[in-house]
């Protein structure tokens, strides 16, 4: 089987047998893939590091794409990007767990290749490397992924008192379904009008932050058939309590 050079960002592994992985990757080539990584929990195993899979991390691969999308094969594995910081600061660390479970399922539903969306992903997690504010990038992060996946925001009419998770439109009427009103749906607007670099001068309260956060995974949930909170949310939050 023929091995290709494939750009990819890691999802996560699963335990597969007594000694391999499967990793779940979203790759610039071929979409959503699965990879057998064979024998690399081994003892003395000089076969590709299981490192280089922790969440998001960007990688260039030397890697079989199965034409009936089951499993490939990696031949080789390096990152491309290294992270300077990620590594090494608990809160990205927890950050970045948390965006590959929204990543991966959201994956599953979008799963052929989509290169501005692989690189809107690039771009801003190397971005996250060179700050020291978190602040609202996950709230950020998960709001301009609807761009690419059909449920952006529809924030005509900011001066309508409500934002109708269900329609994503603002509304006059409050509605029946999931909303948000004042102050979150003015954050709300707030955050889709600023960019990435000009996010940290929106501040909210520690209550807020979580708040507006799980209306945001609420949003997801009406509109992602299979889409679940993901677990890693409440340790998030714990550690954003001192962000």
């Amino acid at each position: 089987m023929k091995n290709d050079t494939v750009h990819a960002i890691t999802l996560g592994v699963i335990k597969y047998g007594d000694t391999s992985l499967i990793s779940a990757c979203y790759t610039l080539e071929h979409g959503l893939q699965s990879y057998i990584l064979k024998g690399v929990l081994s003892k003395g195993s000089k076969k590709i590091s299981k490192s280089l899979f922790e969440p998001l991390n960007l990688l260039e691969l030397q890697a079989s794409k199965n034409p009936n999308n089951r499993l490939g094969y990696i031949k080789e594995a390096k990152l491309y990007s290294i992270y300077k910081s990620i590594p090494f600061d608990l809160g990205k660390k927890s950050l970045l767990f948390f965006l590959a479970e929204v990543l991966h399922q959201v994956f599953r539903e979008e799963q052929a290749s989509n290169p501005p969306l692989y690189h809107f992903i690039e771009k801003n997690l190397l971005w996250l490397d060179t700050q020291n504010d978190l602040g609202l990038f996950h709230i950020k992060m998960m709001l301009d992924l609807t761009k690419f996946i059909g449920f952006y925001p529809n924030t005509n009419n900011k001066e309508a008192p409500y934002f109708d998770l269900g329609s994503g439109c603002m509304s006059f009427v409050k509605p029946k379904a999931p909303f948000l009103k004042d102050p979150l749906k003015r954050y709300l607007t707030q955050i889709l009008g600023t960019a990435f670099d000009k996010i940290g001068d929106i501040k909210l309260l520690k209550q807020e932050k979580m708040e507006l956060l799980s209306q945001v995974i609420t949003y997801f949930e009406l509109h992602l058939q299979q889409f679940k909170p993901p677990k890693s949310t409440v340790i998030l939050n714990e550690i954003f309590k001192t962000h």
